[in-house]
């Protein structure tokens, strides 16, 4: 450049703003992920919700809810490690995300959805009868039967349109846990076999004025003087005079129930 042009070059400008760099005091700071976080990272993964995980690890169907809801708890060593079977991971890295991350879950192509259509709560009549309210023994896990008028209705699940006795129940206590939780609905049908094996509903007539029992259970075995079912919790097999039984009705399993 030459020096007859340099009266032409203009003077530097003042800058006009002022580049400010974060100071330790204003980070932002990164905040350590919880239990919680890494519990509800594997049942996305796992497409777990908390009851099924609960059930899955043995744990009790409301353990894993209560983890979550509150974020301080920390759970016991023996609920982690069902945790961590549960979960498909390893207690190392479910209490601080140390070791190896998990492994994901590979998910086979040839599950697909069911091509069905669930009916509307309207289209399924509220005509099955609730024949009882859960009650009573401890010892044999008995509902009070309303042998008049029912307690209560409940809606028809589509297969069951056409069936002419069916009733339901609702469970209360823990007898049959983990097959039949407190508040579990049940469809019962008279009219169909009853097979050992089958889970039933055993009504029993307790006195002349027509006070019924109905147990739920098991069917083990019959024999010409007893009724055996079996409990799961805690684990026993209750004999039932048969001379008090009035009928055993088989409870319907959810492949009954849905028509799968």
């Amino acid at each position: 450049m030459t020096t007859e042009n340099a009266d032409q070059i203009p003077q530097s400008q003042a800058i006009s703003f002022r580049m400010t760099f974060p100071q330790a005091a204003d980070r932002i700071p990164l905040m350590a992920r919880t239990i919680q976080d890494r519990i509800q990272e594997r049942m996305k993964i796992l497409n777990l919700n908390p009851s099924s995980t609960a059930i899955k690890g043995g744990l009790d169907r409301a353990t894993v809810r209560k983890i979550l809801e509150d974020p301080g708890l920390t759970p016991t060593l023996p609920t982690i490690r069902k945790l961590a079977i549960a979960l498909e991971t390893t207690e190392q890295w479910l209490l601080s995300e140390d070791g190896s991350q998990p492994n994901p879950v590979t998910r086979s192509n040839d599950i697909r959805a069911a091509s069905v259509t669930m009916p509307l709560p309207y289209e399924m009549p509220k005509d099955v009868p609730v024949m009882g309210t859960a009650a009573g023994s401890h010892l044999k896990g008995a509902f009070q039967l309303q042998m008049g008028d029912p307690v209560d209705y409940v809606r028809r699940p589509p297969t069951l349109m056409h069936a002419k006795n069916i009733y339901s129940l609702y469970v209360e206590g823990e007898s049959m846990v983990p097959q039949f939780w407190p508040a579990d609905l049940l469809f019962v049908n008279p009219d169909k076999p009853v097979r050992t094996g089958d889970a039933v509903v055993i009504q029993v007539q307790q006195s002349a004025e027509g006070h019924f029992e109905a147990t739920l259970g098991i069917l083990l075995k019959r024999t010409a003087e007893w009724i055996v079912i079996q409990k799961h919790n805690p684990k026993a097999e209750v004999q039932i005079a048969r001379s008090t039984v009035v009928h055993i009705h088989k409870v319907l399993t959810p492949n009954e129930i849905y028509g799968v």
